[in-house]
């Protein structure tokens, strides 16, 4: 609440729907969707051809899911 994000597009900026679609970092740097992903609070979905990050997200995915963090806790 109250920080400022920079939003980054990839190739397309909205969905089919007209949904935003962007990376999003703090101002200190923080990649908030890797943060989400590596702490297992988000589940991986690439929107083609937005697949900057794909690999490196579902590696971080794994991880979590491996590490039993967050969302796969209960898994």
């Amino acid at each position: 609440t109250g920080k400022r994000v920079r939003l980054v597009s990839d190739v397309d900026s909205l969905d089919r729907y007209g949904r935003t679609l962007s990376y999003v970092y703090l101002e200190d740097g923080t990649f908030v969707n890797a943060e989400l992903l590596k702490n297992g609070y988000a589940v991986l979905m690439t929107i083609p051809p937005n697949v900057a990050f794909s690999d490196y997200f579902a590696r971080l995915q794994g991880e979590a899911r491996e590490g039993k963090k967050g969302l796969w806790r209960q898994e």
